[in-house]
């Protein structure tokens, strides 16, 4: 009988290990120091590793079937939770202003292809970071730092908007710390949202200092959803959304800073389809983490997915925004 009770209790732990290891790794990534690369590497793999074990579990429950040679409640609590790795994205529905903002690779060739990439997706707002293209066909560039000297060819940033669309737009100077800094694009629509396209100085290999900085500057000028003073194009009480490239995954350090501000993530139930890093480019193409994200404020968006563009290591977020009236 004793036998029996360890030999069941050993199944039953077994079928539920990846269960055991994302609470262990989302525990463990909490004790990487903050302040050094090495930690910001462990605590971004730690967050991002238990949608990609939900993922496994089924899998892992027919492992654990097959050598034991019976089917059990915890294998079926097992499959149920594949959904907690993400869900699809819904197909567009084509209701609202298209809007685009993506890190298209400054370090790869292809300006044509990705000008003409980022044409064919129709959107009327779009910030290309580390931009590569310099001209988007059938859009307007209403803003760039091309002019500017800045410490590395990843810095540049454009924002285009088609000439019906109402848009104000501007590059704010680099900003973060000790040298690893980076420009935000603030794009005004309609004259009453503000949309921050960022990209967040890259933690990794170099230099964490300026991540967190950069996100707290941003998250300081948000309150309630809303701009809380006058920032480039944007006004005090413009309602919010940031998006692009902020290297870091959800719910990180780099993240936590826009807790509080009002603002919600659509992509929070979707995590494995909203992976967008590495996505191509000079990397491989197989997105593991989510590095670039959305996060909205008193306003409303739809039909939000990720979008491959030609040589970029990024995945670009496309998101439409809804008609207020």
């Amino acid at each position: 009988m004793q036998d029996s009770s360890a030999s069941n209790l050993r199944m039953h732990l077994m079928v539920l290990i990846p269960f055991i290891l994302a609470a262990v790794f989302r525990g463990l990534g909490e004790l990487f120091p903050v302040d050094e690369v090495w930690g910001h590497m462990g605590h971004s793999i730690c967050l991002s590793a238990w949608p990609w074990l939900f993922a496994f579990a089924p899998l892992w429950a027919v492992v654990g079937w097959r050598r034991f040679g019976r089917w059990t409640h915890s294998m079926t609590v097992a499959c149920l939770a594949a959904p907690l790795a993400g869900l699809p994205y819904s197909p567009d529905s084509g209701e609202g202003r298209p809007v685009l903002v993506a890190n298209v690779n400054a370090y790869t060739a292809g300006r044509i292809d990705l000008a003409e990439a980022l044409a064919e997706l129709g959107a009327d707002v779009v910030i290309e970071v580390e931009a590569r293209a310099q001209q988007v066909p059938g859009m307007v560039r209403l803003a760039h730092n091309f002019d500017e000297t800045v410490s590395r060819p990843s810095h540049y940033t454009a924002v285009y908007c088609r000439p019906d669309v109402a848009c104000e737009a501007g590059i704010t100077e680099e900003f973060g710390a000790r040298g690893m800094v980076m420009p935000l694009a603030l794009v005004r629509i309609d004259s009453e949202v503000c949309l921050m396209g960022t990209h967040g100085p890259p933690p990794v290999p170099f230099n964490i200092a300026g991540l967190i900085p950069y996100m707290q500057r941003i998250a300081g000028t948000i309150a309630g959803g809303r701009m809380s003073t006058d920032w480039g194009p944007c006004r005090e009480g413009d309602s919010v959304i940031v998006a692009g490239d902020m290297n870091a995954v959800p719910g990180s350090w780099a993240t936590r800073p826009f807790n509080g501000k009002g603002l919600t993530d659509p992509t929070r139930f979707h995590r494995l389809f909203a992976t967008s890093w590495p996505s191509g480019g000079d990397w491989m193409n197989l997105p593991l983490m989510q590095l670039d994200h959305i996060w909205v404020g008193d306003v409303e968006v739809g039909d939000v997915r990720n979008v491959r563009l030609p040589g970029s290591d990024h995945q670009g977020v496309f998101f439409r925004l809804k008609d207020r009236n």
